[in-house]
Parts: structure tokens; C-alpha cells; sequence
């Protein structure tokens, strides 16, 4: 799990670099585990797509995150056949003005929530999934 975030972590720094942005002290990386379960006849390619081309995008438009939100695919050793997706905040204020303190929403949270919630049932009719966060405070410049 180590070598997953280490991974995780360059390749976000590095997409940071690639899109003009960097990561400062005091933003908040959201780094999610994800298993899924698709239903028959639902490929992982049609999964992914429906979560770049309409999730994703949708999510940092409510929660008005700077960075886009990306998913991530495993590929080292300890890691195959794992994903994760990961956001950036520019501050724990920006986050916690959406998530409490025990990862449930604040109310401009479950406003942001009820704006995505056609296109999660849709996600979920492809498939069911299981998640555990990761929220992490940058504390280097």
C-alpha cells in the first residue's frame, strides 16, 4: 500500500506540473481505494468512460475542486489490479467546507452530493463498488 500512494502521489505531482498547478502546504489530497463489481455484460472500459466522460467531470464542477479528478489503475507489484481515484483542494477550509471530520458530508456537502446523485444511480446500475478514503494534509512546500 505504501509503494501504491508513493506511486500515486509522483504521478499526481507530475500531472500537476503537466496542467500548470502544483501541490502547496496545506492543500488536501483525496486519495480513494476502490474494488468494483460490474454487472454482466458491463465491461471495466465502459465503467471507466462513463466516470471520465460524465462523473468525474460533474464532481469538480459541484465541489469546485481546482485539480481534475482523476482515477488511478495499479501497476506495480503490490498493486495490480487496484484503483483509486484522487482529487486536490487547495485547502482543508475548502475541503472541510464540504466533509466533517468523520468523512460525512457538511450541508454544502450533501447539496454537492444531491447534484451527483442522478449519475451515481446510474453507476451503480453498471455496477456496485466499494470504497475506503484517504484524505491527506500536505505539510511540505
Amino acid at each position: 500500500m505504501k509503494k501504491f500512494l508513493a506511486a500515486a502521489a509522483a504521478m499526481l505531482l507530475f500531472a500537476g506540473i503537466v496542467y500548470g498547478q502544483t501541490l502547496k502546504k496545506g492543500g488536501v489530497l483525496t486519495l480513494h481505494h476502490y474494488q468494483f463489481t460490474l454487472n454482466t455484460g458491463v465491461t471495466m472500459d465502459q465503467y471507466f468512460d462513463f466516470m471520465s466522460d460524465n462523473l468525474m467531470p460533474e464532481m469538480q464542477k459541484v465541489f469546485q475542486t481546482k485539480f481534475p479528478v482523476k482515477i488511478l489503475k495499479g501497476i506495480g507489484e503490490n498493486n495490480q489490479h487496484e484503483y483509486a481515484m484522487v482529487s486536490y483542494w487547495d485547502s482543508l477550509e475548502a475541503f472541510r467546507s464540504y466533509w466533517n471530520d468523520d468523512g460525512t458530508p457538511t450541508e454544502k456537502g450533501a447539496a454537492a452530493m444531491a447534484k451527483i446523485s442522478p449519475l451515481l444511480e446510474q453507476l451503480n446500475a453498471m455496477g456496485t463498488y466499494t470504497m475506503v478514503p484517504g484524505d491527506w494534509l500536505i505539510l511540505d512546500r
